[in-house]
């Protein structure tokens, strides 16, 4: 998975276009039936600078679901062009890092009364968090062991706070846990 982001970047990079799967090596070929959700997130020096990715498969015309390749392939380029970073050059790419994280378990927190304790009990270190306002007008993401300086709960809502841009409160989202299977060249 970790080639088939780095050459659908290069591909990009190189044509200014998004590669079909055909344009894409794929070597593990039981990826094509496969769906789920993923981010990517790209790295250079150490630091994020593109990350994208969703919270449920997303389907085609023909509303049956995308492959995990076709995810893959989409938010790689989403990630390469997130606007809350500096761009990346063909230059950077002996630079960059991927991270893929494939959700593999999402789990909604129903009782809304100790949602807030239910994340102070969480270890960012395995598990992440989903929340979602209640119009839908509000997201925000936090995938498992992406920062060291998340080390407990308390951080979590913290950081919440700060990507919301408001005071979490939990009678206002839908809340998910979340799992993801890691993987990364670094």
């Amino acid at each position: 998975m970790l080639n088939i982001a780095l050459q659908s970047i290069k591909y990009y990079l190189e044509n200014n276009k998004i590669p079909s799967k055909n344009e894409i090596d794929i070597k593990d070929t039981a990826l094509l039936s496969k769906t789920g959700s993923l981010f990517v997130t790209i790295y250079k020096n150490g630091n994020i600078v593109g990350s994208s990715g969703n919270i449920k498969e997303t389907l085609k015309n023909d509303n049956s679901p995308n492959s995990i390749v076709d995810e893959l392939i989409l938010n790689s380029i989403f990630a390469l062009q997130d606007e809350r970073f500096e761009k990346i050059s063909l230059n950077d790419l002996d630079k960059i890092k991927i991270r893929i994280d494939v959700i593999s378990k999402k789990l909604l927190n129903k009782d809304n009364s100790s949602i807030k304790n239910q994340i102070l009990n969480l270890n960012p270190a395995k598990s992440g968090i989903i929340v979602i306002k209640n119009d839908y007008t509000k997201l925000s993401v936090i995938l498992p062991n992406i920062s060291p300086t998340l080390v407990n709960g308390q951080d979590l809502i913290n950081t919440l706070s700060n990507k919301l841009d408001e005071e979490f409160i939990e009678e206002n989202y839908i809340t998910y846990e979340v799992n993801s299977h890691i993987l990364t060249n670094y």
